[in-house]
């Protein structure tokens, strides 16, 4: 275990970014020039990681508001998920239903919505994305120019960001911090040099040896659920799993045609993920993972998993 939390996992990103001063310090650092300078956030919610994996590909997020009404909505998303693009977009109209009353008298508003700021950390990448941060926002498309203003979406692409020491920003600090700290045994000085209050404080509040024994038993917990989810990846779950839904496809159009199309395509499907299941489960059992871990992510039973 490595000198400081890895800001990855769900313990490490709550209990780190939930502290106003840490967070204030990341999204100015982030944001600069887009809004003006945050001086207090609110938060949210900040729940503490669940027992279970989570099932949505080790996805964990925070949201406050600043001092102008503006809402913030800081996402990890550690997983390859498929149509993130989307969901990430279902996710900021969710937040904009919420500001707006049901029944509200349009004519009589007299001020729009406040912004609604959508921060979207990558640790698998994007698909489609080669800078390490993109922002988005409703443009003019002759033109270009911003069309609409009460919403952005930056994307923040882990694999894509490489640590230039010599030109180095805040903001640049920041995206190291959230791919590289729980590896770091030393920072780097030039971090030192340009930290700011928010930044300091995270240095010493990420300190594994600052944790109570409680909590370094849930950062434990954290971190092995993040590292089922690599391992998973390695294995090759995603693709497997998308195979497995092509055979499945494949399989139910051949039953279809014999036996009817509707029918033969859901057990085609089924059969189709069920073999790719067990070529994962067994590929996990190789690899030394726990049977009831292995049972939970593949849906099989564990008098399955041991046959195999």
């Amino acid at each position: 275990m490595g000198k400081y939390i890895d800001l990855r996992c769900d313990f490490g990103f709550k209990y780190c970014m939930s502290d106003p001063i840490i967070m204030k310090s990341f999204l100015n650092a982030l944001l600069e020039g887009d809004v003006e300078k945050i001086t207090s956030v609110t938060f949210e919610n900040v729940e503490m990681p669940r027992d279970t994996i989570n099932q949505r590909g080790v996805t964990f997020d925070l949201h406050c508001s600043t001092e102008t009404g503006d809402t913030i909505l800081i996402e990890m998303q550690n997983s390859y998920q498929k149509f993130f693009k989307t969901r990430a977009n279902f996710y900021i109209f969710n937040l904009m239903s919420k500001k707006i009353r049901r029944g509200i008298e349009w004519g009589k508003m007299e001020n729009d919505i406040t912004r609604i700021i959508g921060i979207f950390i990558m640790g698998d990448g994007l698909a489609g994305l080669d800078d390490a941060i993109t922002c988005t926002a409703e443009c003019n498309v002759k033109t270009g120019e911003i069309f609409w203003d009460r919403h952005r979406k930056y994307f923040i692409n882990l694999p894509k960001f490489k640590f230039d020491a010599e030109n180095i920003t805040t903001k640049d600090i920041w995206i190291n911090f959230f791919k590289n700290l729980g590896d770091m045994d030393k920072i780097h000085k030039s971090v030192y040099e340009r930290a700011d209050e928010g930044l300091l404080r995270l240095l010493e509040k990420a300190k594994v040896a600052a944790l109570t024994d409680e909590e370094r038993d849930v950062y434990e917990a954290s971190m092995k659920r993040l590292e089922d989810e690599v391992d998973m990846e390695e294995l090759g779950y995603k693709i497997g799993m998308e195979e497995g839904l092509d055979i499945g496809r494949k399989e139910g159009r051949k039953e279809g045609r014999e036996e009817g199309r509707k029918e033969g395509r859901k057990e085609g499907r089924e059969e189709g993920e069920r073999n790719k299941s067990i070529q994962i489960a067994t590929g996990m059992k190789q690899e030394g993972l726990d049977s009831a871990l292995i049972a939970k992510l593949t849906n099989l039973s564990l008098e399955e998993i041991e046959k195999l």
